[in-house]
């Protein structure tokens, strides 16, 4: 179900859905509503690969929440639960060992900064959602974070989730049994509404930690207008999400 869900996603989200668009156009490129269906995917393609509208996309879900502030943390049943984001599976660089993809390095090393800044626990969450060869995203973080200096007895892994919802269902088990009801929760700003919605409906109270913003937060220049390979990925990330968003509250009622 999973690996059905992940390639209906492709096929409806760019590039797969404006290619398919595309197709569709120049199959019936004579008639005046295929050039029209042409143009039109075209011009998605251009206005999704440029800052100005990949910005208009994903800022609306990077900054739903302020950036976290330990100042006035309340560390009493307090824990932070850090999400995964993706393996990178047999690095060669790494002996062959599975290793952290970018945006969970991201989060990884905000989640030990944090920890080193609180004192609090760290429970790394993730499974193999795709690959069964993998090593586990909990496990992987996990082993990221005490290279980061973080002592065993406080860090934890969960690695059975495959996608948000389950990493929420699960942590909330392992806390259920030591008493937490707090989490300080990381995860990549773009990420942040539908993981807060998911750990929200397990009755977790949920402190945002957004990491990795993608918005530009300087002025745009001519080369922002201008297609780049870069913000076609990110207005694909923001797409991805409100998709996910959406699926989230169909199917589990948030």
């Amino acid at each position: 179900m999973l690996l059905i869900s992940k390639i209906l996603s492709q096929l409806v989200l760019p590039p797969g859905g404006l290619i398919l668009l595309i197709a569709f156009g120049a199959l019936f490129f004579k008639r005046i509503w295929g050039k029209a269906i042409l143009c039109l995917a075209l011009l998605l393609f251009w206005g999704l690969s440029t800052e100005p509208v990949r910005d208009m996309l994903i800022k609306p879900l990077e900054f739903q929440y302020q950036v976290f502030d330990a100042h006035h943390l309340d560390k009493k049943r307090t824990v932070i639960v850090l999400l995964g984001g993706g393996v990178y599976e047999n690095a060669p660089e790494y002996a062959g060992q599975d290793y952290l993809h970018s945006f969970a390095i991201m989060r990884t090393l905000y989640a030990a900064q944090l920890a080193k800044q609180t004192g609090l626990d760290v429970y790394a969450t993730g499974g193999k959602p795709l690959s069964l060869d993998q090593d586990a995203e909990g496990d992987v973080m996990k082993k990221f974070l005490l290279q980061q200096g973080l002592h065993s007895q406080h860090v934890f892994a969960e690695n059975l989730a495959n996608n948000t919802w389950e990493n929420a269902v699960l942590i909330q088990t392992m806390l259920k049994h030591k008493g937490i009801s707090t989490v300080v929760l990381v995860t990549s700003a773009w990420h942040m509404p539908r993981s807060v919605a998911c750990f929200n409906a397990q009755g977790l109270n949920v402190i945002p930690a957004p990491t990795d913003f993608v918005t530009k937060m300087s002025a745009y220049d001519i080369r922002s207008y201008l297609p780049s390979a870069h913000a076609f990925y990110d207005s694909n990330l923001a797409l991805h999400e409100y998709l996910g968003l959406f699926f989230s509250r169909l199917r589990y009622a948030m």
